[in-house]
């Protein structure tokens, strides 16, 4: 059965291509299955998307197992916790457009048989979804997962924080109802490591989308970033 990365891996006409894609260490068994891109928005510019070079690891050997052959891309990601209130707000939205396109042009300039697309923060996740709808190839978008709930002591116990807390905080220390120590407390408890956005924001809230519309499998999004599960799930999708 014919596939679409054939057109640059058969017939003497592509033995070209064949030599450049050896070089990358695929030989003639490669060429017989489908390849498969695992697309990366990792960046360690932000929680999010920063153990997602990690989690392409059981990404690609669940492609293997399943008898294919994985390619890695990547593309970047704009951080709108980061950016806010900044210059940098400006270039959040229009990222996505970049994001999609990148995808689209990797997976459809390599005719490649599938893809599976590694996102985090807000803007990675509508990209990965309007790649998928222009290319009419079989692809799946992996969520990497909600940060866990980060920490600080109080008088009445530990508080959950979440970054909306620090958010707040500004605002409480601009209206003095909280002190610099206070903010700063807030500042360096409210986010312990990877994961987006710890609550039904933005990312957690278009990675539940993704599920409903059939673009992630089922409870694959709904796994934190730091939890073994993760890798489990990271294969299967894969």
């Amino acid at each position: 059965m014919s596939k679409l990365s054939d057109h640059i891996t058969k017939g003497p006409a592509r033995a070209p291509a064949r030599a450049m894609l050896r070089a990358c260490g695929m030989d003639d068994a490669a060429f017989d299955k489908p390849l498969v891109a695992v697309f990366n928005t990792w960046t360690n510019m932000g929680p999010c998307n920063m153990h997602l070079d990690k989690l392409a690891v059981p990404v690609r050997a669940g492609i293997r197992a399943a008898g294919g052959y994985p390619v890695d891309f990547n593309s970047i990601a704009i951080s709108d916790g980061i950016t806010m209130g900044a210059e940098g707000m400006r270039a959040s939205l229009m990222s996505r457009e970049v994001i999609a396109d990148s995808i689209e042009l990797a997976v459809k300039g390599h005719s490649l048989d599938g893809v599976i697309i590694l996102v985090g923060c807000d803007k990675t996740i509508p990209a990965a979804a309007m790649a998928l709808a222009r290319m009419n190839v079989p692809g799946v978008v992996l969520y990497g997962g909600s940060i866990m709930p980060g920490r600080m002591p109080g008088k009445d116990g530990d508080k959950d924080l979440s970054i909306q807390d620090v958010f707040e905080a500004v605002g409480a220390f601009a209206s003095d109802l909280i002190d610099a120590d206070e903010l700063d407390a807030v500042e360096k408890g409210a986010c312990p490591g990877a994961g987006a956005c710890g609550g039904q924001f933005t990312a957690n809230t278009m990675a539940m989308a993704m599920t409903f519309l059939g673009l992630s499998p089922m409870g694959t999004n709904d796994i934190p970033a730091i939890c073994d599960e993760k890798n489990v799930a990271a294969f299967k999708a894969g």
